[in-house]
């Protein structure tokens, strides 16, 4: 169990730290969008930096490493025959660290928004579709996507909690 745990970890933590933004920016401007704006690793940056193909770039790379990890962490649990808990929250939680602090790129990393609502989607499809629910709105009546992540952010464990109450 111990082994599966580490892989796990360690397997979505380097999948966290592949910075779509950085490679992206890197990519499209020969450039580190970390100079820039907020200088934080991330589509919002990206977008106000760039434009739009290249924050839709950024958005892709960083939700589906979140959804990858996931997967992953779940595989090597069913390779492994570890059955104790649900791999995908422990990998989670490491590829979310490894977007916060990127081993690849001196750790320094993005707020992590995309690639939790990619692990979000994965480990609770339904609480996903609450989230994206309340923060669409948010996003297109107020126009500031920080608002709307710190919003589902934290209504996330609230939901996630009364989900595994109303299922248990």
């Amino acid at each position: 169990d111990v082994g599966a745990c580490v892989l796990a970890a360690v397997v979505a933590y380097l999948l966290g730290s592949i910075s779509s933004a950085v490679i992206v920016s890197r990519i499209y401007a020969h450039d580190d969008v970390r100079k820039y704006g907020s200088k934080n690793a991330g589509m919002t940056n990206v977008l106000r930096t760039y434009g739009k193909l290249p924050a839709l770039f950024t958005f892709l790379g960083d939700f589906f490493k979140g959804v990858l990890a996931v997967v992953a962490g779940r595989l090597i649990f069913s390779v492994m025959g570890v059955t104790a808990f649900d791999a995908g929250y422990l990998a989670g939680f490491f590829a979310l660290l490894g977007h916060l602090y990127p081993i690849y790129f001196g750790f320094k990393g993005g707020k992590g928004i995309l690639t939790s609502l990619g692990i979000i989607l994965v480990v609770n499809p339904l609480v996903f579709a609450i989230l994206l629910i309340i923060f669409l709105p948010v996003l297109f009546v107020t126009r500031i996507v920080s608002l709307g992540s710190i919003i589902v952010a934290g209504l996330y464990p609230i939901l996630a909690i009364v989900y595994w109450a109303w299922q248990g």
